[in-house]
């Protein structure tokens, strides 16, 4: 029997889950192996190929943790030159999408829905004749076709331009955006004159010289002069062959978008907040009180991680202002868990606790009417992770689906942590309520159950979480 090829796979994901599909289909293939590896932001993927120039192909999720698409990762990935076959794959796409990303350089495009070892395994082998035919035909050509294609055939707004923010190129987008019908005058103009504060850009540049890339909002000037809301990402681009270096940048105008938004989330975090407390007033089971501490470990927690290099660039202000407003919700499936259960003083029976261990499915079920439609809704999609997954545990021992590590949402891992702490240190009908000392006692004993960089800002801020837990 012929040896399967083993191919070196960079997988740009945020769903742990994917990754684990990934490579269990790997090993159900017929002639590859795929060795796994998997990067989140924009920075850690460009690190990541800077120091693997062997890796044979790139998995591309299109619909990330925030704002930042497949399309803009794809785009800055062959702008600064990497000559590696990206497939992009997708759970929400459609044909538009899918255009757009191909013309934009990816190799191919499959939705997760569709996705099996057969299917995958025929798209990475026509993508690899593919592309050799390419790289034989068209050798020399090849790294400024990739680059015309991810930088000119765009929807976003790009520019390219020196280290200094002098312009050198713009693609028609970045004219429509700010209001301009002749690109010929804008070429050899400082970006900072197309910014309502131009000393932004200066923090962008210290950023980039300590890291590959940029990811903020600006707020744009118009030809007109009227003010507009950017999402920007900069990366700086090298040159083979030469000192030189450049910035890439491309701008989304997000201003219908952020208002719609503040408006949709301050609906969303109240109706949320409504279900929340009445799920606690249910049985009298906990106060309304409880979910209030919960959410104030918890953005406690995100906080602190958020100040870890390790999640710098995943965790942000409004990152932790949204999980704290999930986790309110984690336990609103209890609502549907009958009081007997809920409010028995003894040890409950292994019939019982099954039911007892249905909640987390039970709160997204109540709560699909507003979570059908969370589409790229940060928000939203925090929330379904918080219900769901909150009493998984680090060590697979959790329930519903007995998650392990980074399967576990962070979200769910971080409200885990919140949620016990709490639980011990509350007054319960099957036990009494513990001292802050007593509680972390029996944390130790389960600290297999938490993520350890959890765990760590857990340990290290204990006081913290007391005096919390003392205020509320």
């Amino acid at each position: 029997m012929e040896e399967k090829r083993k191919l070196k796979v960079l997988t740009i994901e945020n769903d742990s889950l994917s990754v684990s599909i990934y490579k269990h289909y790997g090993e159900k293939m017929k002639n590859f192996f795929l060795d796994v590896y998997n990067t989140v932001t924009l920075e850690d993927s460009l690190f990541f190929l800077d120091n693997r120039p062997d890796i044979d192909i790139i998995f591309l999720d299109y619909r990330m943790h925030s704002r930042l698409t497949g399309l803009e990762i794809l785009q800055h990935i062959r702008a600064k030159g990497f000559k590696i076959p990206i497939i992009v794959v997708t759970g929400s796409g459609n044909e538009e999408v899918a255009v757009t990303m191909m013309k934009a350089g990816a190799s191919d495009y499959l939705v997760k829905k569709h996705l099996c070892p057969e299917i995958l395994e025929k798209s990475i082998t026509d993508v690899l004749k593919g592309y050799e035919e390419m790289k034989n035909n068209f050798d020399k050509e090849k790294d400024s076709i990739l680059k015309d294609m991810a930088v000119k055939v765009s929807l976003n707004a790009l520019a390219i331009m020196s280290t200094e923010g002098i312009i050198v190129y713009i693609n028609p987008s970045f004219l429509t955006i700010w209001g301009y019908d002749d690109m010929s005058n804008l070429t050899g103009k400082s970006i900072r004159e197309f910014l309502t504060f131009p000393e932004k850009f200066n923090d962008v540049i210290e950023s980039l010289k300590n890291k590959k890339s940029w990811l903020g909002e600006l707020k744009g000037k118009r030809k007109n002069g009227n003010e507009f809301f950017l999402q920007a990402l900069f990366s700086r681009i090298e040159i083979e062959g030469q000192e030189t270096t450049e910035i890439m940048a491309s701008f989304l105008d997000i201003t219908r978008m952020k208002d719609a938004e503040n408006k949709r989330e301050a609906l969303y975090k109240g109706i949320m907040e409504v279900f929340a407390l009445r799920a606690e007033e249910v049985g009298n089971v906990e106060t309304a009180i409880h979910i209030h501490r919960v959410a104030e470990y918890t953005r406690f927690i995100a906080m602190k991680l958020g100040e870890t290099e390790h999640f710098r660039s995943y965790i942000n202000k409004k990152y932790v202002n949204d999980v704290s407003y999930a986790s309110m919700l984690h336990d609103v499936g209890k609502w549907r868990t009958p009081n007997e259960i809920l409010l028995k003083a003894g040890k409950l029976l292994p019939s019982e606790w099954e039911i007892m261990k249905k909640h987390p499915e039970l709160g997204v079920e109540m709560l699909t009417p507003l979570l059908k439609d969370k589409g790229n809704n940060q928000y939203l999609k925090l929330v379904e992770s918080v219900v769901l997954y909150h009493h998984e545990r680090w060590d697979g021992s959790g329930y519903p689906q007995g998650l392990k590590g980074e399967e576990i949402p962070l979200s769910a891992r971080i409200v885990a942590l919140a949620d016990m702490y709490d639980a011990l240190t509350s007054a319960r009908s099957y036990r009494t309520v513990l001292t802050h000392e007593e509680a972390v006692g029996v944390m130790i004993q389960e600290k297999e159950g938490f993520d350890p960089y959890i765990w760590k800002v857990f340990i290290d801020n204990q006081l913290e979480f007391k005096k919390i837990k003392l205020s509320i």
